[in-house]
């Protein structure tokens, strides 16, 4: 018995090093690729947008996926990173542009920028939600937002068009947006759908530009509710809850984050952002598309 326990505990420690070494000949191997390429030591990153740039709700004070990004590149690529992140909660898609162009600061980090990084659309949508509270059906919202979304890409169409004329090489990368209310409203679909419609823009002038990229968090709507079957059990909470005969009293609620919330990888503190998990998932979706597309911003031309 004990020579068999002595085998197990040689074959475990026997894997774990075989696995640490496979690890550490990933990432040596990575970079000896990349290095054969020439890559870049340096990369100048840029964020801008609105509070999920800004990084509300982050306890770490990392400034959301920007510091947590800027941090991955470091340790994945062995390089420098300088950050500069010009995110402002609140900003819909015109008012970044508006503040872009009446900041030399903001303008001189664009200019001078290896990557940007832009969340935008949710405080536009947000708008339009607020606007038609008082739509006679969810049907009627939705016409609304559809309506909505075409002034919404001609605005994030003029942003891109501002940037670009600040620069035109750095590759853009472009957050979707998810729904803060489905853990409230989970029998809502048409929330969820208005969501899907304003990031169908985010991705479609990402494709018409050429050098951008788009970057879902869609996710973050559901959080630790991941299975079909956990979300029809959360309708139907929803469903049989007496206040939902106040639904518009309690929407209005949650977007003005007066309400609490029950989902994990959303900030309690607002019912909206996203808190330090939340985050975690979106440095994790942009470094992913960003690996993709790393000849475009890691490789020396």
């Amino acid at each position: 018995m004990r020579k068999v326990l002595i085998s197990f505990i040689a074959i475990v420690i026997v894997g774990a090093g075989v696995l640490f070494g496979i690890k550490n000949w990933q990432h040596h191997s990575l970079n000896q690729s990349l290095s054969k390429t020439e890559k870049v030591s340096h990369v100048n990153l840029v964020a801008l947008g609105d509070s999920l740039t800004e990084g509300v709700g982050d306890t770490q004070k990392l400034q959301g996926y920007s510091g947590r990004i800027a941090k991955e590149i470091r340790e994945k690529y062995d390089i420098s990173v300088t950050m500069k992140n010009f995110g402002k909660a609140g900003d819909r898609s015109d008012q970044i542009k508006k503040r872009l162009v009446a900041q030399s600061s903001f303008q001189h980090s664009v200019k001078n920028a290896d990557v940007l990084v832009m969340t935008v659309g949710g405080n536009d949508l947000q708008q339009l939600l607020l606007k038609n509270m008082t739509a006679s059906s969810p049907k009627a919202l939705s016409e609304a937002v559809v309506k909505g979304k075409v002034n919404y890409q001609i605005r994030l169409a003029k942003l891109l068009k501002t940037v670009r004329g600040y620069n035109k090489q750095a590759p853009i990368f472009i957050f979707g947006n998810y729904n803060p209310l489905y853990v409230h409203f989970a029998n809502r679909e048409d929330f969820n759908a208005d969501v899907k419609n304003f990031n169908a823009i985010n991705a479609k002038m990402a494709t018409k530009d050429g050098n951008a990229y788009y970057v879902s968090s869609f996710d973050l709507t559901y959080g630790q509710f991941k299975t079909k079957s956990q979300r029809q059990k959360l309708v139907k909470q929803i469903e049989s809850d007496s206040s939902e005969k106040n639904a518009t009293k309690a929407m209005t609620a949650v977007l003005t984050g007066k309400t609490s919330v029950d989902n994990n990888w959303i900030s309690k503190d607002d019912n909206y952002h996203p808190n330090d998990k939340g985050y975690q998932y979106m440095t994790s979706q942009l470094l992913h598309v960003m690996k993709r597309e790393e000849k475009h911003w890691l490789i020396k031309h």
